[in-house]
């Protein structure tokens, strides 16, 4: 099914997960552009590159519980998409292992998380390292779009913003059932370290979740090509309690109290990693949720949608994406009857 250029114009604003579904799935019913502000598309499970690593800074895994989301997760994999992530996850309390008894299904994107969006994005209108800061309403009902430099960005029917809580009231002012939801949201912070060490630390386990620790995550970045060296790459996450406390800290004073974190954590020597970076998630995850799907103010034809809709899960923000889609296409048809 083609659009034509008569079909409704849907404004996407934010290229994560939530966003980049729900343009996939409006494909061929409507004329859809979507706009992100990063280079990348992705939004948390984007990869972060420095030179020759690669390292899936945010989410390293997904579990899937709903059917509807079974059945994407089982066609991605058909594909190649994605492939079952099999590592061995641990608690771990100062060196001290506990086994996790959890047989749950776990996958990942291949060769890297983000390689998910890129396949989304594939099939979609995207103009990335765009900044949606102003949409403005018109008399006839459309909306006007503004980036953070003041340009012109088009004129659409729709508007959804697929963006994290915070930044949706920002943006939906001609909306205050929207702007009062997102507005009840609140998000953690994270920093996400990511250390490379010329050798192996010869840690019996894959990941873990660590207690009585200012970090909350640890996982060994599997690597596509394994034989590429004897590098080991390791994610390191800070506990949302640590996160706030540095937030306003230097890199350099967050990475040196992180790497002496995770030695502590694991109980083996100190040594010095070829590569080391942070990065700083300002709103990491939603700690509360709506419990809705989406949100969407038909008299003025604006919308949202996201995992911190529903749960904050990569189920949540896609399972988010399709509710908008579908309450979209349902709009559409009530104004267009055949």
């Amino acid at each position: 099914m083609s659009t034509s250029p008569s079909s409704p114009r849907v404004a996407i604003i934010g290229a994560g997960l939530a966003g980049l579904t729900c343009a996939t799935a409006l494909k061929g019913f409507a004329n859809v552009q979507v706009f992100e502000k990063s280079v990348f598309v992705g939004g948390r499970i984007s990869r972060y590159q420095f030179g020759e690593y690669q390292f899936n800074h945010g989410e390293q895994y997904f579990t899937v519980s709903n059917p509807l989301f079974l059945n994407i997760v089982e066609a991605w994999q058909s594909t190649g998409l994605i492939r079952p992530w099999d590592g061995w996850i641990v608690e771990l309390d100062r060196g001290q292992l506990t086994n996790l008894e959890d047989s749950t299904p776990r996958y990942t994107g291949y060769p890297h998380m983000q390689a998910i969006t890129d396949n989304l994005a594939s099939n979609c209108q995207v103009k990335i390292s765009t900044a949606i800061t102003e949409i403005e309403k018109q008399d006839d009902g459309s909306w006007r779009l503004f980036d953070d430099r003041g340009a012109y960005q088009g004129l659409f029917d729709i508007v959804i913003i697929a963006t994290s809580a915070h930044h949706v009231p920002l943006l939906s002012h001609e909306s205050p059932t929207i702007t009062t939801e997102a507005k009840k949201i609140d998000m953690t912070i994270c920093w996400s370290a990511m250390f490379v060490f010329e050798e192996s630390l010869n840690l019996p386990f894959d990941a873990a979740f660590i207690l009585n620790s200012p970090l909350s995550w640890i996982s060994r970045f599997q690597k596509v090509d394994e034989s590429n060296g004897k590098e080991e790459c390791w994610i390191i996450h800070s506990s949302p309690e640590w996160s706030l406390e540095y937030a306003a800290s230097f890199r350099g004073r967050v990475m040196a109290a992180l790497l002496d974190a995770f030695f502590e954590a694991c109980d083996v020597p100190a040594r010095k990693p070829t590569f080391s970076n942070v990065y700083c998630w300002k709103h990491a995850l939603p700690i509360n949720t709506l419990d809705q799907d989406c949100l969407f103010d038909e008299p003025v034809a604006l919308g949202a949608c996201g995992d911190w809709c529903t749960s904050p899960r990569i189920e949540g923000a896609v399972l988010s994406g399709f509710s908008m889609a579908d309450r979209v296409m349902k709009y559409i048809n009530k104004q267009n009857p055949s």
